[in-house]
């Protein structure tokens, strides 16, 4: 029988996110595995001792992080000292195994006065990596006026030397190139975790040189986090009511029509719930994607615009307008806490409507989890709620309201590929059906978006049409308005 470790071992090298953040969850359940944990922790210990780069050091740990809070595992003494390339991550991580270990900052150093930006710092920016990094240290250079942008640069020049005959992992678009325009590749490629590394880097200067508080540090490198700690034990499961994918095509009619029978699949499954948001591709090939997204509002008497002029009301909607806040209380705790806005922030005045779900917010992210960023987390807002708790359980996701369970999130692969149409939200779906009335007596309807991505050849681009509208679910009737983009 073929010895499949060294083959996730490697896997922890590949460029495709989502293929590392899977392959961290199944080396996580080895280590859990007596049968399997001493091999396991074996080949890992020598992964990590191998490792040239802060964030590659981050996210071998991750692993064993995972194991230990999601499978009983007990991290080893020797795991402390079997750090090369320490950070202010590595150093969360340790101690939240449990393990101590002292501070290893030796070769920090200020970028030399004389030190210029080089182009391929800049040229790696919003293509290699997320230009999220950058913007926050561009934030904290204005609030500060201390070189952070500058410093992390100097910590990429730095770093190259760390794979000096292949800095850049070769051709990151080598996965979509033949799929034709209009592709992104869900990547994380050496550039990207040197760049990570530089930016880990960077807040270690600050705090050691420039006197940045620790805590402060700390919470500005969860930006650096490869998975979520709430999220890291999403497990892929497709719900038996998933629509099928003739479903959604044609006019508003017979996309209404589809919606119903969605909603009516739901009730079935889970009696006395409700749907309050889904978001996935439907449809997913060379030539045709397919991607739909609703959610559940609720709408207090008095509105001044009527049903036919919704949609276009709350458009921004689609635009991130809406928002549910978290915090935690530990930085890499498992539970993330939902901190609800009130009603009246929630509220679209003239509509006197407010959505019962919305976009998660991006306190803590995970770099390998882009497949659910920023449009696939859907949690519910909760207004004239004090606090609520997002726990993993199961593969799925738990909310809960003094410790009452009020609703559930999953989401699965749909159409999955290590490149995505860049018009599309990610390569996955995700719903959140709510276990308890979330919507009170108010009337409600569903805010609905359909996309649909069409080309006659591999060689073309996409052409895009857009259509939303909202519907009030049945017995009441459909509710339609409509616009094209």
């Amino acid at each position: 029988m073929m010895d499949d470790l060294p083959i996730l071992i490697a896997r922890l090298g590949w460029p495709t996110v989502s293929a590392r953040w899977w392959t961290m969850q199944e080396l996580a359940t080895r280590l859990g595995d007596p049968s399997k944990k001493e091999a396991t922790e074996a080949a890992l210990l020598n992964q990590l001792r191998s490792r040239r780069l802060e964030a590659e050091v981050v996210e071998t740990l991750c692993v064993f992080w995972m194991a230990a809070r999601g499978h009983s595992y007990t991290a080893a003494a020797e795991l402390a000292g079997s750090v090369p390339k320490p950070s202010l991550l590595s150093e969360l991580f340790l101690s939240d195994l449990g393990l101590q270990v002292p501070r290893v900052d030796a070769d920090l150093m200020v970028a030399p006065k004389d030190f210029e930006i080089p182009d391929d710092f800049e040229g790696v920016q919003g293509i290699d990596l997320p230009r999220m990094f950058r913007t926050n240290l561009n934030h904290l250079v204005e609030q500060t006026r201390l070189p952070f942008l500058r410093q992390m640069a100097y910590e990429w020049t730095q770093n190259r030397a760390a794979y000096p005959d292949a800095p850049y992992q070769g051709d990151a678009w080598h996965f979509t190139r033949p799929l034709g325009d209009g592709f992104s590749g869900q990547t994380s490629a050496r550039s990207a975790l040197r760049s990570i590394s530089a930016y880990l880097r960077t807040l270690a200067v600050a705090e050691k040189f420039w006197k940045m508080p620790s805590g402060m540090a700390y919470l500005e490198a969860l930006l650096a986090l490869p998975v979520h700690p709430t999220l890291a034990f999403l497990q892929p499961r497709r719900p038996d009511w998933f629509p099928d994918s003739a479903d959604f095509e044609g006019d508003a009619a017979a996309i209404e029509a589809s919606i119903q029978a969605l909603i009516a699949r739901v009730n079935t499954s889970h009696p006395d719930s409700e749907l309050l948001a889904f978001s996935s591709p439907v449809l997913m090939s060379m030539e045709r994607c397919v991607e739909v997204t609703l959610v559940r509002w609720s709408q207090a008497p008095g509105a001044q615009v009527n049903d036919g002029a919704l949609a276009d009301l709350l458009s921004d909607f689609w635009k991130g307008e809406w928002s549910v806040d978290t915090e935690t209380h530990e930085p890499l705790s498992k539970t993330t806490f939902l901190t609800p806005l009130p009603l009246e922030e929630l509220m679209k005045d003239e509509a006197k409507a407010w959505p019962l779900a919305a976009p998660l917010d991006l306190d803590r992210l995970g770099y390998l989890q882009l497949d659910l960023y920023p449009s696939r987390l859907y949690l519910p807002t909760l207004p004239g709620i004090d606090t609520a708790k997002l726990e993993a359980r199961g593969g799925g996701l738990d909310v809960k309201v003094q410790d009452q369970l009020v609703a559930e999130f999953s989401y699965w692969n749909a159409g999955w590929g290590p490149a995505r149409p860049g018009r599309l939200g990610g390569n996955c779906g995700t719903a959140l059906v709510s276990r308890a009335a979330l919507s009170s007596e108010n009337r409600t309807f569903y805010l609905w978006q359909v996309r649909t991505l069409h080309r006659t050849s591999t060689f073309d681009r996409f052409s895009e049409t857009v259509l939303t509208g909202t519907l009030r679910p049945s017995p009441c009737g459909p509710l339609r308005s409509l616009c094209r983009s």
